[in-house]
């Protein structure tokens, strides 16, 4: 009994030696996400490839990945912390960073939402060095704990909503703004067209509002700000709403 015994370790440390992640992954926290939840379909692409593939629940998202969110799909991401990003059909979103630390609670996660909705339900920041930004073209959100909504359109306005908590929306400066829209994948090139005026480029003064629960924010495609402003409940309460606020009973943290 004794040497099937001595037998069994020697098998589970030859198993742990031959793959070390094993070891410890839980207390690093992980540097991934997790697909939680997937309705239609989706694509993931590693960076600087072209051909991605399908994601599946369960599946794990690293830093640099992009996301395609397919016509009548929707995607759940969930990080180590809890935390939860939701995706609506036709999104595209950037995983810029993902950093956690399961010993002293800090955190960085940073995505770039190219086009789509996206909507987060975010745990509280427990240290002054963690964050969870959502960039956009032309501005970024970033909370400290709260629920809020990001929509981002074509032709690269921007509609924030909070839920609950408070975000603070900010413009990007030009570069920063510029090598985001560069490096995102696109499938399709546009063709020529027609620039419309003014044909030079305008320096932005750089701005922060603070947008409490129940208020909005909207960004123009030029990245002119609103002053933030109530929304109704009841008038902002469609399927996309419902069905986050839905998901967000089963998140616990």
């Amino acid at each position: 009994m004794l040497k099937r015994d001595t037998i069994c370790c020697l098998i589970v440390l030859i198993v742990l030696a031959w793959n070390p992640s094993v070891i410890g992954a839980d207390e690093a926290g992980g540097n991934e996400a997790t697909v939680t939840m997937i309705m239609g379909t989706a694509r993931v692409f590693a960076a600087g490839s072209k051909t991605g593939h399908m994601l599946k629940q369960g599946d794990l998202l690293k830093k640099d990945e992009e996301i395609e969110v397919s016509d009548n799909s929707r995607l759940e991401i969930r990080f180590p912390d809890g935390t939860v990003m939701r995706l609506a059909e036709r999104s595209h979103l950037k995983m810029n960073m993902l950093a956690f630390d399961k010993k002293t609670d800090n955190k960085n996660v940073k995505v770039y939402l190219g086009v789509g909705k996206l909507w987060a339900k975010v745990k509280k920041l427990m240290t002054p060095d963690s964050a969870v930004e959502v960039s956009m073209s032309n501005a970024v959100a970033g909370v400290r704990g709260t629920v809020y909504r990001v929509n981002v359109e074509e032709d690269k306005s921007v509609l924030v909503k909070v839920y609950d908590g408070e975000v603070y929306v900010a413009n990007l400066p030009q570069d920063a703004a510029k090598t985001a829209d560069e490096t995102l994948h696109s499938h399709e090139v546009s063709g020529p067209h027609e620039v419309p005026p003014p044909y030079h480029e305008v320096s932005m003064e750089q701005w922060t509002e603070i947008v409490k629960a129940m208020q909005q924010i909207s960004i123009s495609s030029e990245g002119v700000p609103s002053k933030p402003q109530d929304f109704d409940a009841k008038a902002d309460s469609d399927d996309w709403v419902k069905w986050n606020q839905e998901r967000d009973k089963e998140t616990t943290f």
